[in-house]
C-alpha cells in the first residue's frame, strides 16, 4: 500500500510540475525555430566568408612583404654595379640609397638596421606609426637576429607595443666589411584587418536588423496562418451540448493551406455533431411525447380494473393489447425518423414508377372503402429508393383516409416535369385549412378534423414523409381547398443533376 501511495504522490508531483511549466504558444515556437535557423545560417555564412576574407587579406600582406624584399634586392644589385655613377662605399650608403627609393604603403614601416641599431627610416605621411615601429625594441632585436644567407621569410611577432606584427628582414653585408645590416619591412596586422572587421561589423548590424524584420513579418504571417486554430480553440470553448451552433468564421478560412483545411474540416465535423445531437434530442423528445399517452392509458386501466370481474379483465386486456400495438407502430416510426439522417437511409436504384404506383394501389385498397383510382401516369423509369418512397405513399394514403368519408375518391399519380419526378396522392375529403398547412408537417402535429373511421393520428406521418424526401434531396408540396380535398405531391429531383445525391 505504501508503494502505491508513493507512486501516486510522484504522479501528482509530476502533474503539478507540468502545470507550473511556462506556457509557450505555437506562434512563439515557430518564430523561435525560424529565427534560430535564420540566425545560424547568417552566422555560418558570415563567419565562413569572414575567415576566407581574412585569409585573403593576410595573403595580400605577405605578398606585399615579399615584393618589398625583391625590390630591395633589385635596388642593391643596381646600386653596386660599376658604371652607375653612385658613390656607395659603405653599408650605410647602400641602406640609405635603398630606403630613399622606397615608398611604403600607409600601413607599412621600413627600417634600415646596422648591427642591431636603426640607422635609416624613410619619410612617412604617418610618422607616428613609423616611429612606433622603429622604437619597438623586441621587433628590432628579432629582425636583427636573421643571419646572412638565411632565406628571408615572413615572420609574425607580438610585442608590448603591437599586438600582431608581420615583418620581413633581409640581411645584407658588403664584401670586406664586418658590418651586418638588415632591411626590414613591418606591417601591423591589426591595422590591416581593421577595414575587414568594420565591414563585417556592418554585416552583423544588417543581419540583426534583418532578423528583427523577419521576426516582425513572421509574427504577422504566423498569426494569420494560426488564426483558424485560435478561432477553433475559442469556438470549442464556447460549444456545449446545449449549443452546437458556433462555427469558425469563414473569413478565418480564406487561405488555401492545411490549417484552413483543418478549420473547414472541424466546421464540417461540428455540423455532423450538431445534426447527430439534434436527431438524438428530437428522438428523446418524440419518445417522451408519444409514449407517455399509451403508457398512461395502460396504467390507468390496470389500476382501475377489478380483477374479480372477468369481463372487466377482458376489456382491460384488449385495451392494453391495442395500446401496445400502437406503441410498437410508434417506436417503428420513431426509429425511422432517427435513421433518416444516416447516409445509408436511402439506397437508390432504377425503378419503374408506373409499376410501383400500381403495386401500392393494390395494397392500400384494403385499408378502407374508398374509390381508389390511378391518375394518368408517365413516370417511366427513375432513380430512387423504392421502399422508402412506398413508405411515404402509404403514409400519405393513411393521412387521406383520415380526412375522407367512405366512397370518397383517393387517387395516386406521377408525372415528369423539368428534371424532376412528381408523385402525388389526391383525395376529395375535408381539405386542410390554410392556417394549418405549415404546422401539419411538424412532428406531433395533428389536425382537429380527423375522419370518423380514422381519428386524428400520432402526428408523425407527414414528418416521416418529409424525412424520406429530404433524404432524396426532394420536397413535398400541398394543394388543398377546404371542403373539396387535398393533394400532396412528392418532388424527387433527377439524381444525375444533383451533386449531393444519390447517397450511399
Amino acid at each position: 500500500m505504501n508503494g502505491g501511495a508513493e507512486e501516486i504522490d510522484e504522479m501528482l508531483e509530476e502533474s503539478g510540475e507540468a502545470r507550473r511549466r511556462p506556457r509557450i504558444s505555437v506562434r512563439l515556437r515557430i518564430l523561435q525555430a525560424v529565427l534560430l535557423v535564420a540566425a545560424l545560417g547568417m552566422i555560418v555564412a558570415g563567419g565562413t566568408s569572414y575567415l576566407i576574407a581574412r585569409q585573403q587579406t593576410q595573403a595580400d600582406v605577405y605578398g606585399a612583404l615579399r615584393q618589398e624584399a625583391e625590390e630591395f634586392r633589385s635596388s642593391t644589385r643596381v646600386a653596386t654595379e660599376e658604371g652607375t655613377g653612385l658613390s656607395i662605399t659603405t653599408l650605410s650608403d647602400l641602406l640609405q640609397y635603398s630606403i630613399k627609393t622606397t615608398y611604403p604603403n600607409d600601413d607599412e614601416a621600413v627600417l634600415g638596421i646596422i648591427d642591431g641599431r636603426v640607422r635609416w627610416v624613410p619619410g612617412s605621411d604617418d610618422p607616428g606609426y613609423q616611429r612606433s615601429i622603429e622604437q619597438d625594441a623586441e621587433l628590432i632585436a628579432a629582425a636583427a637576429s636573421v643571419a646572412p644567407g638565411q632565406s628571408p621569410g615572413v615572420y609574425r611577432i607580438s610585442t608590448p607595443s603591437h599586438r600582431d606584427l608581420a615583418y620581413i628582414s633581409v640581411p645584407v653585408q658588403l664584401e670586406g666589411s664586418s658590418e651586418l645590416g638588415h632591411y626590414v619591412t613591418a606591417v601591423d596586422m591589426t591595422t590591416a584587418f581593421d577595414s575587414l572587421n568594420r565591414a563585417y561589423l556592418a554585416y552583423a548590424g544588417v543581419a540583426a536588423a534583418t532578423l528583427l524584420l523577419l521576426g516582425l513579418v513572421g509574427h504577422g504571417v504566423v498569426g494569420r496562418v494560426l488564426a483558424p486554430l485560435r478561432a477553433l480553440r475559442t469556438t470549442a470553448q464556447r460549444i456545449s451540448e446545449a449549443d452546437l451552433g458556433d462555427r469558425i468564421p469563414a473569413d478565418q478560412l480564406s487561405s488555401r493551406d492545411e490549417v484552413s483545411d483543418l478549420g473547414r474540416t472541424m466546421n464540417a465535423m461540428l455540423d455532423r455533431l450538431a445534426t447527430s445531437f439534434d436527431s438524438q434530442r428530437r428522438f428523446l423528445d418524440d419518445v417522451g411525447h408519444e409514449l407517455r399517452t399509451p403508457i398512461t392509458i395502460i396504467q390507468g386501466h390496470q389500476e382501475l380494473m377489478d380483477v374479480t370481474d372477468p369481463a372487466e379483465v377482458r376489456d382491460a386486456r384488449q385495451v392494453t393489447l391495442e395500446e401496445l400495438g400502437r406503441m410498437e407502430r410508434l417506436v417503428d416510426d420513431l426509429l425511422l425518423l432517427a435513421k433518416s439522417r444516416r447516409p445509408d437511409f436511402v439506397r437508390p436504384a432504377e425503378v419503374d414508377v408506373d409499376e410501383m404506383l400500381v403495386s401500392v394501389l393494390e395494397r392500400v385498397t384494403a385499408l378502407g372503402e374508398r374509390t381508389w383510382t390511378l391518375d394518368s401516369s408517365d413516370g417511366g423509369s427513375w432513380v430512387l429508393d423504392r421502399q422508402r418512397i412506398e413508405q411515404a405513399l402509404v403514409q400519405l394514403v393513411s393521412n387521406a383516409l383520415r380526412f375522407t368519408e367512405p366512397g370518397a375518391v383517393i387517387a395516386l399519380g406521377a408525372r415528369r416535369r423539368a428534371g424532376s419526378l412528381r408523385i402525388w396522392v389526391r383525395d376529395e375529403g375535408s381539405g386542410i385549412d390554410p392556417a394549418e398547412r405549415d404546422r401539419i408537417f411538424a412532428r406531433h402535429a395533428t389536425s382537429p378534423a380527423g375522419g370518423v373511421e380514422h381519428p386524428q393520428g400520432m402526428g408523425l406521418g407527414l414528418a416521416i414523409v418529409t424525412a424520406i424526401l429530404e433524404a432524396h434531396d426532394g420536397s413535398i408540396e400541398l394543394d388543398s381547398v377546404p371542403g373539396r380535398g387535398s393533394r400532396f405531391t412528392m418532388v424527387v429531383p433527377d439524381a444525375e443533376e444533383e451533386t449531393a445525391w444519390p447517397r450511399s
